[in-house]
């Protein structure tokens, strides 16, 4: 007969196997490819210990799986299904688009509800009521009213490096690039006009850092979190994307901005004027929804995210790639002066516009360093995956499966990009860039989801690099590492080291 003891020893081994082991053999019982999980941790131990960077644990699960269009992984004792072939992800991208419309939850809507009601967390009928009231505010035709607006920005930066003394300076790439991206959005997204090279200590550009800092405690074990704990669960302990000091400073930012433009009917064609517009459009109508200031809010917070931290690591990386290749620099500063010289001398979004090569060059950037890695989806309705292949079998996606397109890895991957750390812009001309395999350059993501502010984004990389590159000359110093990695406790695809390039004034 067992004693009290042995039988509280038998239930806590049942527990931990139920909960623990059971769920890492959930891929191999279907019939899926699998590494080897560790208890509880899946496949994120490497992670929480910080020996290795998410990014770099799904692109070692991609190189240990080949020739599989997918196979399985976990993050803690979440399954994770990484889609490998860029056929598969072009059927749940668009063709099976209403079976994987969602991303996950980063932070559920119960612990930090500013955060939940922007546009990349939004789900079903919430999406799809807000995605049409965004669209407008990134058209061609809006984002070209908003060049002024950057092209001030860009200014700033670069006149502050000119009026240095010396015809050599040392640049330490993303504070200069990151305090641009400040500039664009405090502008564009909360119609505040902040110089963070003349002022390197504003408030705004301070609070901003704190907002976007993904490698504090806070922010990683928010992420971690949500994992495995309910919403509800989070909102008890605090854990939230933005602290509630963030929030605030923001809010009165935009509402003070908001309430100017109302009084004063002060109209400036950025982002925030496009909100109002949908604002005033949802009231016209009398819809049952409504937009309000907090929904605004949200929008710009999600557009400061985007806009602030990825942006200014890409510029980075570009910085970076055009200090290295002497050629492509040179070649792309020909291009500016020519088209320049074309429109009198004037910078003009039509000038930039016309630049095929600095199209090339971004884009080689992005598919070299694509920074977000990898782009989620959430199985929304259970879905078939048919067999193509003797190795396969059908298979069912369930509704609430994670989904992950590892775009870092197929982004580098030999059988899609020949010879890929090598920094190739001819990749992407004219005649090359039509044998590129379809879905197989992923940057932005693809259908209904695909980022809305990617056409901001571009144009946001090429006013900045069309600036610097006109007046200066980037090369490697003593300071820069070459080659980069990948800083292991970021989220996003981050250098390991601060990018260090020396900076010549062009005469």
């Amino acid at each position: 007969m067992f004693s009290t003891s042995m039988w509280l020893v038998i239930i806590a081994l049942t527990i931990f196997y139920y909960f623990c082991v059971r769920p890492m053999k959930y891929w191999k019982k279907i019939g899926i490819h699998q590494g080897h999980p560790s208890w509880l941790f899946g496949d994120s131990l490497r992670n929480i210990l910080g020996l290795e960077g998410f990014i770099t644990t799904i692109d070692n699960g991609y190189k240990n799986a080949p020739g599989k269009r997918y196979f399985g992984m976990y993050m803690f004792v979440k399954p994770l299904l990484v889609v490998k072939d860029p056929d598969l992800i072009k059927e749940i991208c668009v063709k099976a688009f209403d079976n994987f419309a969602d991303h996950r939850d980063i932070i559920p809507v119960e612990a930090d509800p500013l955060w939940g009601k922007n546009l990349v967390q939004l789900k079903g009928e919430d999406w799809r009521f807000m995605r049409p009231l965004m669209s407008p505010s990134f058209t061609s035709g809006k984002i070209k009213m908003m060049f002024g607006l950057m092209s001030d920005c860009a200014e700033n930066v670069v006149n502050h490096f000119k009026n240095k003394n010396g015809m050599s300076i040392e640049l330490n790439v993303l504070d200069a690039t990151t305090r641009y991206t400040n500039d664009v959005i405090a502008s564009v997204a909360f119609g505040v006009s902040v110089d963070s090279m003349k002022n390197p200590d504003n408030e705004f550009f301070h609070v901003a850092k704190e907002a976007t800092d993904l490698t504090k405690f806070r922010a990683t074990l928010s992420a971690i979190s949500s994992f495995v704990l309910p919403g509800s669960i989070m909102k008890m302990l605090g854990l939230r994307f933005f602290e509630e000091d963030v929030r605030n400073y923001f809010f009165n930012v935009l509402q003070d901005s908001l309430q100017m433009r109302k009084n004063s009917g002060t109209y400036r064609s950025d982002l925030i004027d496009s909100l109002l517009e949908a604002q005033s459009a949802v009231k016209k109508v009398n819809s049952s929804r409504k937009l309000d200031d907090d929904d605004i809010l949200s929008q710009a917070m999600i557009f400061f995210l985007g806009g602030f931290d990825t942006v200014s690591k890409l510029l980075s990386f570009i910085c970076y790639e055009l200090a290295i290749n002497k050629g492509v620099q040179e070649r792309l500063r020909k291009e500016i002066g020519d088209v320049s010289r074309e429109n009198d001398g004037k910078i003009t979004y039509e000038a930039i516009m016309k630049m095929d090569y600095m199209d090339m060059v971004i884009s080689e950037s992005l598919r070299k360093w694509p920074i977000m890695g990898g782009i989620d989806r959430i199985c929304t309705k259970s879905y078939k995956i048919e067999r193509v292949n003797p190795a396969e079998q059908p298979i069912i996606i369930e509704k609430g499966t994670l989904l992950w397109i590892p775009v870092w890895s197929i982004h580098r991957d030999a059988k899609y990009f020949p010879d890929p750390e090598k920094f190739d812009p001819e990749r992407f001309n004219e005649e090359r860039k039509t044998e590129i395999y379809p879905y197989s350059y992923n940057p932005f993501g693809f259908g209904p989801r695909s980022c809305i502010g990617q056409r901001f984004s571009l144009l946001e990389c090429k006013i900045i690099i069309m600036h610097i590159i006109s007046n200066f000359e980037l090369e490697p110093c003593q300071k820069t590492k070459i080659p980069l990695g990948l800083l292991k406790k970021a989220f996003l695809v981050s250098p390991e080291v601060e990018i260090i390039l020396n900076m010549k004034k062009i005469a």
